[in-house]
């Protein structure tokens, strides 16, 4: 079950006025509230999972993609309420690419911004959504057949077997993954880390890109992953981007720090703050930097991931 049950809305806002004024007007309704002023800190309160988002989407807003794109891969039922000024609402909703969108003209109204957020928030829909968020943390509601279960097993086996086959063959580390869809592998995958002196050429990486290339697409949308251990940080946000519907490990973390493969350090590192890191890191540029960003917002031939 999830820890905390959806009771907050959360408001994404960088101007300080426009925010403390959302915040106050929904405070007085009854409403709790989280408050963020961009992007990098509301992805932090995606994990208390807010009941609803109140989002700035304007165009030269590109402090938020990381965060819209957070919300696409793992929010998408939470209603998003996106604030504008005079934009084109047919080319926001592509861009936010979300099912539950509804807009609020800027700058807010009281009336408005209250009529908007209770379209959402009808009876019976705060249920809804907690009740399909709490699944994610439940098992499979029918249990595997076993013919289901025996096929799962038959996958992991092949993947295991790359991976000592692989071994053998001095391609690189003990790991093997593949890829599924609709029962068949797809896509097979081993280390090569050093026999092709690629420090990404991790089984589930190299099982990534032969999917991809297979299906020629960058998303692997109705694809399960069935890899030899628990994947390293690396790995497992390319399953993440990869948008895989599921994912199946043998070896644990664990495991692998035994025989000299330690992702303890990464998934600590990635858990500090920047400056508590030990990768000596520095900002520098962003102003010209963003002005590609800018661009990118602009780009009528884009596309979309």
């Amino acid at each position: 079950m999830i820890a905390e049950s959806r009771s907050h809305i959360l408001v994404v806002e960088a101007n300080d006025v426009t925010r403390k004024l959302i915040i106050g007007i929904l405070n007085n309704k009854g409403y709790e509230t989280y408050e963020a002023t961009n992007g990098d800190e509301a992805v932090n309160f995606l994990a208390k999972k807010p009941l609803l988002v109140i989002l700035d989407v304007e165009g030269e807003n590109v402090d938020n993609i990381g965060f819209i794109r957070k919300m696409q891969m793992e929010h998408r039922k939470v209603p998003l309420v996106a604030m504008l000024e005079g934009a084109d609402r047919e080319s926001v909703r592509a861009r936010l690419d979300m099912p539950n969108v509804s807009f609020l003209e800027k700058p807010v109204m009281p009336n408005t911004l209250l009529e908007n957020i209770e379209g959402h928030l009808m009876p019976g829909v705060e249920e809804a959504i907690r009740a399909e968020e709490e699944a994610k943390f439940l098992p499979e509601t029918v249990a595997a057949t076993a013919e289901v279960q025996a096929q799962r097993e038959g996958f992991m086996r092949r993947a295991i077997d790359l991976s000592q086959i692989k071994m053998d063959e001095n391609c690189g580390g003990p790991f093997g993954a593949v890829i599924v869809r609709a029962g068949k592998i797809i896509a097979e995958g081993w280390n090569c880390v050093t026999s092709t002196n690629d420090p990404t050429a991790h089984a589930e990486m190299v099982a990534i890109r032969a999917a991809a290339k297979e299906v020629g697409d960058f998303t692997l949308e109705g694809c399960e992953i069935y890899t030899s251990c628990e994947p390293c940080p690396m790995c497992l946000a390319a399953i993440y981007w990869a948008r895989l519907d599921r994912m199946f490990y043998a070896n644990m973390r664990e495991d692998a720090e035994r025989i000299g493969f330690d992702d303890a350090f990464l998934y600590n590192e990635i858990s500090l703050p920047e400056h508590k890191r030990q990768l000596p890191t520095q900002r520098m540029l962003r102003e010209e930097a963003r002005i590609v960003f800018d661009n990118w917002m602009k780009k009528p031939d884009k596309t979309d991931y």
